[in-house]
């Protein structure tokens, strides 16, 4: 009984952290196309195209620094029929969203553009300090939960990009360390 559970708890362990799609230090693609709800983990290394549809997942930690296309980073990622792509690290080029997809940003750079095509996708970032002008034309900048700055330039094309922004305030490192600090003062004084 105790080797059914385990080899249970081991089959099920490895469903759900299984990726169809794994890139990492030292692995360039070339173009790659995910459908049909494939998963794809990007730990390092670079491509040329990657394009999430059909209900596929993608989570991007990092990329190698983006110089030469083909070589490194991501040079262009195109998402959509609702498709979800996390990114918390790494170098980009350019990024659309369309049809029904979402992107979520905690990190990394995108060094082009973003484009959102459709009123169906959405693009949500996560960070503080955002200093975003829709009618000045400026890029969107802000920092990322671990202080490193960035700067987006946005693309309206056929609807306004920034209505399909979503912007998600968490506090800045130092603001954290002070609520824990408070909080050990008062448990001290409690005691």
């Amino acid at each position: 009984m105790k080797r059914l559970i385990i080899l249970s708890v081991l089959l099920l362990s490895s469903t759900v952290f299984a990726t169809d799609y794994l890139v990492e230090d030292g692995d360039v693609f070339g173009v790659l196309g995910l459908v049909d709800h494939d998963t794809f983990l990007m730990t390092g290394g670079g491509g040329d195209t990657l394009t999430l549809l059909e209900w596929s997942t993608g989570t991007i930690e990092n990329t190698t620094p983006l110089t030469v296309p083909l070589e490194t980073g991501i040079w262009q990622i195109s998402t959509g029929s609702y498709a979800e792509l996390t990114i918390n690290g790494g170098e980009i080029q350019f990024l659309k969203a369309d049809d029904y997809s979402t992107v979520n940003f905690h990190g990394g750079q995108i060094l082009g553009n973003l484009i959102v095509e459709h009123t169906t996708s959405w693009v949500h970032v996560y960070g503080y300090g955002f200093n975003n002008d829709p009618f000045g034309g400026s890029p969107l900048t802000g920092f990322w939960a671990d202080d490193t700055a960035f700067s987006i330039n946005l693309v309206d094309d056929g609807i306004s990009t920034y209505d399909q922004i979503v912007f998600h305030i968490v506090p800045e490192p130092a603001t954290l360390c002070l609520f824990g600090l408070g909080g050990m003062l008062l448990r001290r004084r409690k005691l």
